[in-house]
């Protein structure tokens, strides 16, 4: 058919260039319009698309992006070992055999001639900085990209609404902004340490791999804090439907009808009678604690119990994505972690005795103070690493508290239909049984206790290798 179309083009337009150029045109059109099709409207796969030609970039995205414009996921597509999946195993390679380069060269030439203060936190760093990066180039194959987009794009239909063309911009905004940061930093740190060092072929080459590891942590980083904070932005879109249906001042209503029946507990009308069985005789007496009805509330209320139907399953697929993201990040974070406490002590005790112990730094006299600073940035550096993935779990943590509080206004002492009320009480249970925090690997907690607990810890090992002789 291809032929016949070629040699129909061909008799009509007998100039080769001419066709060449037809053809080119015809391509580019075809192009556009799969384009225009594929991304006509905003949605979740082209406000993350930025993120995801990143990670492609690094080879971390070894899966295709995603079927664009719908909820449900492409499973009629093999997975095929194409330039993407060799991208990532040349990656992986590389950095693994920098560490063992790098750990044999720094053995061999490096490391007699450093303190054995320094030694100890200089290994645990190279090591914890390897099993971060190597670990985000194995266990990225597991698709979490394309499982996020499908959950959250079948939740913003019931959350976001009219409003989703925005909330996509601003995510791709925040994308864009995040990786532009994070290249302008890197640039700026690697000036930095390339200042006053002997640049050579070794040199070099361990620089590379540094850089192209911090990349990859970097940008690991930015994926699970820009997923937890869309977790973030639906669980307060979904809190701020549940509350539209709460009535405001209830409580104090309530209370204020309750006080004067309290205050004068002789002259209450009792709404009615219980039986006390004392013995063998039946003694009718007056229960205070059965308060009439229309003393409280007269009023049935109805809600939407296909909203809080909905709402519910919403707030159930969030869940499962807390769990996957949790699931599928935790080890790459725990590494991040431990690389940035042992950096930040690493750096902040290089800096603090630059004086008494020359060697460490690798460049001539005159830059020591450069060197300093460069010391001081990068523990900073780590420091924000860690305040944003503690900030950002804990903020989803307090969004999903919130959204038990809640329901549980709205299933309080109030007289609403037994349909509204069934799923109320599904809603509640569901929260009782979901158990959504953010850990690293299951060791510890992600929240703001964090920093304190790491801080501490920090300090103390800071003061002792100082006092090391």
């Amino acid at each position: 058919m291809v032929c016949k179309v070629l040699r129909l083009l061909s008799s009509v337009i007998p100039d080769s260039n001419t066709l060449l150029l037809l053809l080119l045109l015809l391509a580019v059109n075809s192009l556009g319009t799969r384009n225009c099709q594929t991304m006509s409207g905003s949605n979740i796969y082209s406000a993350l698309k930025p993120l995801y030609l990143a990670t492609k970039l690094v080879g971390l995205a070894p899966y295709p992006a995603g079927k664009t414009g719908t909820a449900i996921p492409d499973v009629t597509t093999k997975s095929r070992f194409g330039f993407c999946t060799l991208h990532n195993y040349i990656a992986f390679l590389y950095l693994l055999a920098w560490f063992i380069f790098n750990v044999t060269w720094e053995g061999i030439y490096r490391y007699p001639k450093l303190s054995n203060r320094s030694i100890i936190p200089i290994v645990i760093r190279t090591c914890s900085f390897a099993s971060m990066c190597l670990s985000s180039l194995i266990l990225c194959h597991r698709g979490t990209h394309e499982e996020f987009c499908t959950k959250i794009a079948l939740v913003d239909q019931i959350l976001l609404g009219k409003k989703a063309s925005l909330s996509y911009m601003k995510t791709k905004l925040i994308v864009v902004i995040e990786i532009l940061l994070m290249v302008v930093m890197s640039c700026f740190m690697i000036l930095f340490d390339m200042n006053g060092r002997n640049v050579s072929f070794i040199s070099t080459v361990k620089l590379s791999g540094w850089i192209v590891g911090g990349v990859i942590g970097t940008i690991t980083i930015i994926q699970f804090v820009i997923y937890v904070l869309i977790l973030k932005n639906r669980f307060r879109k979904l809190n701020r439907q549940l509350s539209a249906m709460v009535v405001r001042g209830f409580e104090k209503e309530t209370l204020e009808t309750l006080l004067p029946i309290l205050d004068q507990p002789n002259k209450i009308g009792f709404a009615g009678e219980v039986n006390v069985v004392h013995g063998s005789k039946n003694l009718h007496k007056n229960d205070p604690l059965f308060l009439s009805v229309s003393n409280i509330r007269n009023q049935v209320l109805q809600y939407n119990n296909n909203h809080i139907r909905a709402l519910r399953l919403s707030h159930g697929i969030l869940c499962d994505t807390v769990k996957i993201v949790n699931s599928d990040y935790g080890f790459q974070i725990l590494s991040e972690l431990s690389y940035a406490f042992v950096s930040f002590v690493m750096f902040s005790f290089v800096a603090m005795d630059a004086k008494n112990d020359p060697t460490v730094a690798d460049c001539e006299i005159g830059s020591s103070c450069v060197r300093v600073i460069t010391d001081l940035c990068i523990s900073c550096l780590c420091i924000l690493k860690v305040v944003t993935i503690a900030a950002s779990c804990h903020a989803v943590t307090s969004e999903i508290s919130d959204t038990s509080i809640i329901v549980q206004k709205l299933v309080s002492p109030r007289y609403i239909s037994g349909d509204t009320l069934s799923e109320l009480q599904l809603f509640s249970q569901q929260l009782w049984n979901t158990d959504s925090r953010f850990t690293a690997f299951g060791f510890f907690e992600l929240n703001l206790n964090l920093l304190c607990s790491m801080a501490g810890t920090a300090t103390t090992y800071i003061v002792v290798l100082l006092q090391l002789k």
